[in-house]
C-alpha cells in the first residue's frame, strides 16, 4: 500500500511524517527507513528509524532515484515501511517523474510487501488518478 501526504509548502507534511515514523517504530516488527533530501529530522526521529539523506548521493533523475530505492530494499529484506519526504524536490520538481514514481511505488509495494508513505508538495486533487490511500495534511 502507498499513502501520499500532499500539501503546499509549510502545510505540515514533514512533521506528520515524523509523527507517523515514530509511531510506527513502536508498533512495527520490521525495519523503517525515512528518506529525505536533508538530515533535518535526525534528532526528531526515533533511533529505531533509519534516516537516509539523499543529498549525500548522486541522485539526479527518476532513474537514479528508483535505482537508489532498489539498493535500499536489496540491502535489508526486513524493511516494513519506507517514508519518503520531499519527494517532489528529490525528483527535481519534475511532475512527469513524480507521477511515474507514484506508479513505481505502487509496484514496489505490491511486489515486496513494503508500505510506502510519501510526502509530496502540491494539492491532493492533482494526484487523484493515482492508486493510493491519501492522508490529508
Amino acid at each position: 500500500m502507498i499513502q501520499v501526504l500532499a500539501g503546499e509548502k509549510g502545510a505540515g507534511k514533514t512533521k506528520k511524517l515524523f509523527s507517523i515514523a515514530n509511531e510506527l517504530s513502536q508498533q512495527s516488527k520490521g525495519h523503517l527507513v525515512y528518506i529525505s533530501n536533508n538530515s533535518e529530522g535526525i534528532f526528531e526521529l526515533s533511533p529505531l528509524v533509519r534516516l537516509i539523506d539523499t543529498s549525500q548521493f548522486p541522485i539526479s533523475s527518476y532513474d537514479s532515484f528508483t535505482g537508489f530505492i532498489f539498493g535500499v530494499i536489496s540491502q535489508d529484506y526486513d524493511i516494513e515501511v519506507i517514508l519518503i519526504d520531499n519527494l517532489t524536490s528529490i525528483l527535481n520538481e519534475d511532475r512527469e517523474a513524480l507521477f511515474k514514481f507514484l506508479s513505481f511505488a505502487k509496484k514496489v509495494s505490491d511486489d515486496y510487501g513494503i508500505k510506502l508513505i510519501l510526502g509530496v508538495k502540491g494539492r491532493s486533487e492533482a494526484l487523484k488518478d493515482i492508486e493510493a490511500e491519501y492522508i490529508a495534511v
